[in-house]
């Protein structure tokens, strides 16, 4: 089966997510950047770079003096949202550079908290479908047990080497290369309802919290915040630390 057939489902339903401000910025960047593009086995070279222009602005936030911030550097959300451990959960997109230079913060964070913490990584493509391949390989790779070595892979190959996605073929050789087989990579790829259902869900969390940027941490369904609010890319696990401490509706705590 072609992939285009299998990312053509996941785009409709991509589009009905609510659109954020980190869109709205990169749309005004670059309006004619489509799906076609990886679809005609284009590097991502150009679109990551197009982004990477419409968030050069965001990237300020690293010469703030974060010291002179004197708020509360979380938001308290009201969650019906069950859960029956601590956890913590990171909303980003591949193609968000913020979320790539946060990236290694989040990988030692998790090595040390391996057993003790539940963490939830949720992806989006900010609406831009040309990105939706990225959601379809992140999910399947999760199905097969091999996320924590598919979300440094993926951003490598975005970020560094420029590359998406252009054939089924490359995307079940990516599954192949983290340790998955053939057989279980192409099964589980092709698996439409079970990704969909996937993204469907990670939707529902973003539009519940109302991410309208990425990254962004909520811990416990309670405590949501982001880079600039945190301090700064180094701080943000310690407001993990310090929110993790906090009361919550999680058992356990």
């Amino acid at each position: 089966m072609r992939i285009i057939s299998i990312f053509t489902l996941i785009l409709s339903l991509s589009a009905c997510q609510q659109a954020t401000d980190d869109t709205a910025t990169s749309k005004k960047v670059d309006k004619k950047v489509t799906a076609s593009e990886i679809n005609k086995n284009q590097s991502a070279t150009e679109v990551v770079t197009k982004t990477e222009k419409s968030n050069a602005k965001a990237d300020s936030t690293e010469a703030k003096d974060f010291s002179l911030l004197t708020e509360q550097p979380y938001d308290i959300i009201e969650s019906d949202e069950a859960c029956t451990a601590p956890i913590v959960i990171e909303f980003f997109a591949y193609q968000c550079p913020h979320c790539y230079k946060l990236e290694k913060f989040v990988d030692a964070w998790k090595k040390q908290n391996t057993g003790k913490v539940q963490f939830r990584s949720v992806p989006t493509d900010l609406g831009r479908k040309e990105f939706s391949s990225f959601l379809i390989v992140h999910h399947s790779a999760e199905k097969l047990g091999l996320l924590d070595s598919a979300i440094p892979a993926l951003f490598n190959r975005l970020h560094e080497q420029k590359k998406a996605f252009a054939s089924l073929d490359e995307a079940v050789s990516f599954l192949i290369s983290l340790g998955a087989s053939e057989q279980d990579a192409k099964k589980t790829i092709e698996d439409q309802e079970a990704i969909k259902a996937a993204i469907g869900e990670d939707f529902r969390l973003l539009s519940k919290y109302q991410v309208t940027g990425v990254p962004a941490i909520l811990v416990n369904h309670r405590y949501k915040f982001d880079v600039t609010k945190a301090g700064g890319y180094d701080k943000v696990f310690e407001v993990v630390e310090e929110t993790l401490k906090l009361p919550s509706g999680c058992t356990g705590k």
